[in-house]
């Protein structure tokens, strides 16, 4: 029991109980003195277990109140934490955009230089004398330039190897370049790259393309094909950067594996790359 309730309690009795002797003693006023007394306890007994539960409810209020303190600062402390990794995030990838940017500068740069050679021999470097597409060569440097800006502005670009022949079994033969080189210019976008390799195989490169755009891409320039000359067959390999390779070796040799399983069909075939896990 509360000490303050105890007091109460206390003087309220022995005033009652001095009121009853005053009674026998003949004074009645004695005997509601005792009666004031006795409620002044009683009231004494309320209004301290009220104070007793005020003073509980205050002690839950602040512990309510200390929790809610430890979770902002516990949320304050987690925010200094993501702030800090973003920080430390921002300047990795500052520093990589920035030696991906001199990488694809330098590319860029040959490729220039190449281009701006004359004669012969260089004119016959990155241009296929039977369609005017861009050779092998190129091809490669190409790849690598549009995978290094790529990595620098955060987005996808595809390589797909094209084969197409004509006739079937032992007659299969590669059918007539300036036909699918008319066909692959003619759908393609300036900002595209399409060349010939050494093997009569056809190498795009597809700025800004992810996997569905690249298929497709070449789905546009197989009906193409398909429309105008029949009897042709149409195989290809697609490999896109970064969803299945993040080298530009491992990115073509993505296509090449595609384009190898494209080429296990009998009629027109797109194959997609599998990424790795």
């Amino acid at each position: 029991m509360d000490s303050r309730a105890f007091v109460t309690i206390t003087v309220g009795v022995t005033g009652f109980v001095l009121g009853l002797l005053s009674v026998f003693e003949g004074t009645w006023i004695g005997l509601f003195a005792g009666i004031a007394a006795l409620g002044s306890a009683i009231a004494g007994v309320i209004l301290s277990r009220d104070i007793k539960t005020l003073n509980t409810e205050l002690e839950n209020e602040r512990k309510q109140s200390a929790g809610l303190e430890d979770a902002v600062t516990s949320q304050v402390q987690a925010r200094i934490t993501a702030e800090d990794a973003v920080r430390s995030l921002g300047t990795e990838l500052a520093a990589t955009q920035a030696t991906e940017q001199a990488r694809a500068e330098r590319v860029e740069e040959e490729i220039k230089n190449e281009i701006q050679l004359t004669g012969a021999t260089a004119r016959q470097a990155i241009t296929d004398p039977a369609t005017g597409l861009y050779t092998e060569t190129y091809f490669r440097a190409a790849v690598e330039a549009r995978v290094a800006a790529a990595r620098r502005h955060l987005r996808p670009v595809a390589v797909v190897l094209v084969e197409v022949t004509g006739g079937s079994g032992d007659d299969r033969h590669q059918a007539d370049p300036m036909i699918v080189s008319d066909h692959l210019i003619a759908t393609l976008r300036e900002s595209d790259t399409a060349c010939r390799t050494s093997k009569g195989l056809y190498a795009l490169v597809l700025e800004d393309t992810p996997e569905n755009g690249a298929v497709w891409t070449v789905e546009r320039i197989r009906r193409r094909i398909a429309e105008e000359h029949e009897g042709l067959t149409l195989w290809a390999g697609v490999a896109c950067y970064p969803a299945h390779a993040f080298e530009v070796r491992d990115l073509v040799g993505k296509a090449s594996e595609a384009l190898e399983a494209a080429t296990e069909w009998h009629q027109d075939r797109i194959e997609v790359a599998i990424a790795d896990l």
